[in-house]
């Protein structure tokens, strides 16, 4: 599904990924890790377009995003739903109004696609009864799902989350990787995660870790804990002392 080689960016002086290169497959749940201001969202940032590399390439499904532009480039970015780490809701506009955003942008009236709001609050574990509160009257947990919803507004065939349970109490966090896992199941998406919640490799397929501007494992998550790799080791574990040091 997704496919990166030589993948460069940089901000000023300031490399974040270094010739990275990385293989998503159909239908998988990639979990990406690493230390914080590695540049994990700055990846998937790239992915999704918010972002252009300075060198290399990224291909969606067959398509190398170089190559396309305008309504073609836009038709695969639509493809790809993002999750943002504090849902990103808009706080004037309705729970509904914010699931609905993208279409009543466009012109489609609130009475075209109540029912399909309904349907994805349903599908995230919200009561429709939320439709006319504001983010401002949700819990944490809450505010997650709701930014769930809105992404599958739009029937992604990819789903991104950029550190879903940050902030959550451990059973919200459980709820949501559970939820997770079922929307990845359900809608057959390919999904990637940042995570620095050791409990998402119970959810995941795969884990990817992201070290000094390049991913330097991909494995299984079912064998992560057995992994000799000494800076998955380490970082999983939490330990002081290893090939990642205080200062990189």
């Amino acid at each position: 599904m997704i496919e990166i080689k030589g993948l460069s960016k940089a901000f000023g002086s300031r490399i974040v990924t270094k010739d990275l290169n990385l293989s998503v497959g159909t239908g998988e749940f990639l979990a990406i890790i690493g230390r914080s201001g590695e540049g994990k969202s700055v990846l998937l940032k790239q992915i999704i377009g918010l972002l252009e590399p300075d060198n290399g390439e990224i291909t969606i499904n067959g398509l190398s995003l170089s190559s396309l532009h305008g309504r073609e480039r836009e038709k695969i970015f639509r493809e790809c739903g993002y999750v943002f780490q504090f849902a990103a809701l808009l706080d004037s506009l309705s729970v509904f109004d914010n699931v609905a955003l993208y279409h009543l942008e466009h012109g489609i009236k609130a009475d075209d696609i109540h029912s399909l709001v309904v349907e994805k609050i349903k599908s995230v574990g919200l009561n429709p009864d939320v439709l006319n509160k504001f983010p401002d009257e949700l819990s944490g947990g809450m505010k997650k799902r709701v930014g769930l919803a809105r992404t599958l507004m739009m029937t992604p065939k990819i789903l991104i989350y950029d550190e879903p349970t940050t902030g959550l109490d451990p059973i919200t966090t459980r709820l949501i990787h559970e939820l997770m896992k079922e929307t990845h199941i359900k809608f057959n998406t390919t999904t990637i995660v940042i995570s620095h919640d050791v409990e998402v490799f119970k959810y995941a397929s795969h884990v990817a870790m992201l070290h000094e501007g390049k991913i330097i494992f991909k494995g299984e998550a079912s064998s992560i804990w057995d992994c000799q790799n000494p800076y998955i080791y380490q970082f999983i574990r939490g330990l002081a002392e290893g090939p990642i040091t205080h200062g990189t």
